[in-house]
């Protein structure tokens, strides 16, 4: 065997070689996914939120459905049944005021407005959304109040239940040094007759009363305690615009 032929018997594995590694290269970049940045993470979150959210809420349902079944199923029963159905009640007060607490905090730090069921600075809660101006706006007077959240296609908050008084209050108290927040009540119309925004009377939802009522006080805000105080309407202060998701 000549010398030459010798050189290309020895030359001939390294083509083969690297041949085979340019191959592994190739095959490496068609299974590298292309999909791995930040909004493929973002989108991750959404989704683990939205089943957290989901379980939470079947969860609740499904503890009213045995606590409804078990009442049903038991019409006579006796002092130990009776305390432990309080008991039960109890409980299944305690996981609807968590529920509620986790859904508040899941859609406050979901901020991505993909998933989101109210306009950016806005809160979501029970179909409604609910901007705060606390933080984000000038205080203003009842009046200029009202016409921001008209031109946010909302209204100065009516607040129909305790449940939403609740919710309000503590989104409240999340603030330091929140003295009150406007609301869309008013006795501008008739001295005396106060009206929610919507036209319904102030006891047409809740049993509550304005203090403090004065002929020159015809607007209201909301303190702590759920209590409804009668300011003047020239007054500068923070405000809560309610409006449908």
């Amino acid at each position: 065997m000549s010398q030459q032929a010798e050189v290309n018997r020895r030359r001939a594995p390294n083509i083969s070689m690297d041949s085979s590694l340019r191959h592994l290269d190739d095959d490496v970049e068609r299974e590298t996914p292309a999909d791995t940045g930040p909004g493929r993470f973002s989108h991750l979150v959404a989704g683990v939120a939205v089943s957290v959210a989901t379980i939470i809420v079947f969860t609740g349902l499904l503890l009213s459905l045995v606590l409804f079944v078990a009442r049903r199923a038991t019409p006579d029963v006796d002092q130990t049944s009776e305390t432990s159905g309080k008991e039960l009640m109890e409980q299944l007060q305690q996981c609807q005021k968590e529920q509620h607490d986790l859904k508040l905090m899941l859609h406050t730090v979901t901020q991505d407005s993909r998933c989101s069921l109210c306009p950016g600075g806005w809160l979501w809660w029970r179909g409604h959304c609910y901007f705060f101006s606390v933080g984000l706006e000038e205080n203003r007077q009842w009046n200029k109040s009202a016409e921001f959240c008209q031109g946010h296609n909302s209204s100065l908050a009516v607040i129909k239940d305790s449940a939403e008084m609740d919710f309000i209050q503590g989104v409240m108290r999340t603030f330091p040094q929140f003295p009150f927040l406007w609301v869309g009540l008013t006795d501008s119309k008739q001295e005396g007759q106060w009206l929610w925004w919507d036209g319904t009377d102030v006891q047409h939802y809740m049993l509550v009363k304005v203090e403090w009522d004065a002929d020159h006080r015809d607007c209201a805000d909301l303190r702590g305690g759920g209590s409804l105080f009668a300011a003047e309407c020239e007054a500068y202060g923070p405000w809560v615009c309610k409006r449908e998701s």
